[in-house]
């Protein structure tokens, strides 16, 4: 029989029924120590003070945030002592709710009600488990994998209850040092009888590393018809049939998987990075859509699952080549914006209102008003009162793509640079950053620059017309770079200041060039060139 006397408990729970009923059972079985909390603020500041024997939390808390939410926080912060018993309690039978709880591995999972005997019996056999693993557990903590095969085989001969747990971890040990071999000669016979889940998904996941992946894809497919609630084996099956190229087929596992359980982030990002991947436009909108609303109650929130949901919307008006039905769908931004207001909009830390202004000037991209969004792109930086180090890093990224955008690579550079100081954690985040700053921009860069490049040797030889080339080439390249525009306007005025017989010509030309800089908040630099050129054609005009 478990002994209460001696352990610190803790309960969360915001049903005071319950606690009242709770500490009764408790207290009759002889605990002296517990601690009640009703809400996860509460039971957070406590744990990072005291240090409990147990935890028993309550899923449904009502509070936005649940109890496998505060079970996945302790953990991740070293909260939990190793020794201590983790329960999940709940009085809905939920399946989704019940695999998201079981994902976060406690130590158990008890339905409401449950009997004073029936919750000593389980923290009983917690407690006897715990024990008979935690050195074996600690041992590959430390990476002390000859050690931790040695306890395995010691338990498979002197615990029989424990045997076939320990022969699949002791195959999992083999799986990580990359022995496949031995990993494979204990899990085959495991699951020769019957597809027992755990082996099942460790000698799926072998062969997953192995590169042999319709092995997997036939292990995992076969359990999965068994056991269709085992989220694990769709995450392996799902990579699995994506090495094998059958994307189709992957992205169906995981939207499967991400509809099956509840609050489970995770799971829609390994879908909507999917989708990404194969321009599943309306797949990866909705799985960006629940990730920003599954993280405004969790415990990370952050304002780039925003941008990531709204780029998304972007990316499928994109694809939309009735401009009717784009403007529709583009609709969704302004909503979007509108409704973060109250939420992302909150957070001090971030720049939602610049923020709002760069995306506004995204949908003008979307819509084919490069220039619009050109203008309120640089008034939006124009009016940012802050030094770059200060932006946060989702205003920072949105920026800085939206300077690459229009090609503006000197005004981005000081950003990118920044950037590459920032801890990205967000998947979709990095790759995005990946996608905007690799060797495409690399090359992007170089082949504007050089044609720029070119330009100004030939201004600087005097060699107007191949200047006047060079620039109108760099500029095809990336027509709204305010350089390059004004690099062609002097160019121009030089050629018109040599009494043209096209003069007329000329100046229509570069009334066109500098149109493209009218209402637009240029660095200091461009705006003084911009305000010596205008002068100079009037020059040119009054002595006609």
């Amino acid at each position: 029989m478990f002994h209460y006397h001696d352990k610190k408990i803790l309960i969360v729970d915001d049903q005071k029924a319950f606690h009242v009923m709770l500490k009764a059972m408790l207290t009759n079985q002889g605990a002296k120590n517990i601690t009640f909390v009703d809400t996860i603020e509460q039971a957070v500041k406590i744990a990072n003070v005291v240090k409990f024997d147990i935890y028993l939390l309550d899923y449904n808390l009502g509070s936005g945030k649940n109890g496998v939410q505060l079970l996945d926080y302790l953990k991740k912060n070293d909260l939990i002592p190793d020794h201590a018993l983790c329960f999940i309690i709940t009085g809905d039978s939920n399946k989704r709710m019940v695999l998201t709880a079981i994902e976060k591995s406690p130590d158990d999972y008890l339905m409401k009600p449950f009997s004073p005997v029936q919750l000593s019996t389980r923290l009983t056999a917690a407690t006897h488990r715990k024990v008979m693993l935690q050195a074996i557990y600690r041992a590959i903590a430390d990476k002390k994998y000859e050690l931790a095969i040695s306890l395995c085989k010691q338990k498979i001969d002197q615990a029989p209850e424990y045997r076939n747990l320990c022969k699949n971890l002791l195959a999992e040990i083999y799986i990580q040092t990359e022995d496949f071999e031995n990993a494979d000669r204990i899990l085959k016979p495991l699951i020769e009888l019957r597809p027992l889940v755990r082996p099942c998904i460790s000698l799926g996941r072998s062969y997953f590393l192995q590169k042999e992946y319709k092995k997997s894809i036939q292990i995992l497919t076969r359990l999965i018809e068994d056991s269709p609630l085992q989220m694990e084996a769709y995450g392996w099956l799902a990579r699995s049939y994506k090495r094998d190229g059958q994307l189709s087929n992957a992205l169906n596992i995981l939207t499967k998987a991400a509809n099956t359980t509840h609050h489970s982030i995770e799971r829609h990002q390994e879908v909507a990075l999917l989708a990404n991947e194969m321009e599943e436009y309306v797949v990866m909108l909705n799985s960006y859509y629940s990730i920003l609303h599954l993280s405004r109650s969790s415990f990370y929130p952050d304002p780039c699952h925003l941008a990531n949901y709204l780029r998304s919307i972007i990316d499928l008006a994109k694809q939309e080549k009735d401009i009717g039905e784009r403007r529709l769908i583009l609709k969704k931004v302004s909503s979007a914006l509108y409704q973060s207001r109250f939420e992302e909009g909150k957070n001090k830390d971030f720049n939602f209102n610049g923020f709002d202004e760069i995306y506004q000037a995204n949908v003008h991209f979307a819509l084919n008003e490069p220039l619009k969004a050109k203008r309120r792109i640089l008034s939006t930086l124009k009016n940012t009162n802050q030094a770059v180090i200060d932006f946060d890093t989702t205003f920072l990224i949105e920026s800085a793509f939206s300077l690459l955008n229009i090609g503006e690579f000197d005004e981005a550079e000081p950003l990118l640079e920044e950037l590459k100081q920032r801890h990205i954690i967000d998947p979709t985040t990095a790759i995005n950053i990946k996608k905007h700053t690799g060797d495409l921009l690399k090359q992007r860069i170089e082949n504007f620059k050089g044609y720029n490049k070119a330009g100004i040797e030939f201004f600087t030889a005097n060699e107007y017309q191949a200047a006047l080339d060079s620039f109108e080439r760099a500029l095809i390249l990336e027509p709204l770079n305010s350089g390059a525009i004004l690099n062609r306007s002097q160019v121009l005025i030089h050629m018109l200041q040599e009494k043209p017989v096209n003069k007329d010509e000329l100046i229509a030309q570069f009334q066109s060039s500098i149109a493209l800089l009218n209402n637009t908040h240029l660095p200091e630099m461009h705006a003084e060139r911009l305000n010596a050129l205008r002068h100079e054609l009037k020059k040119i005009k009054g002595v006609a």
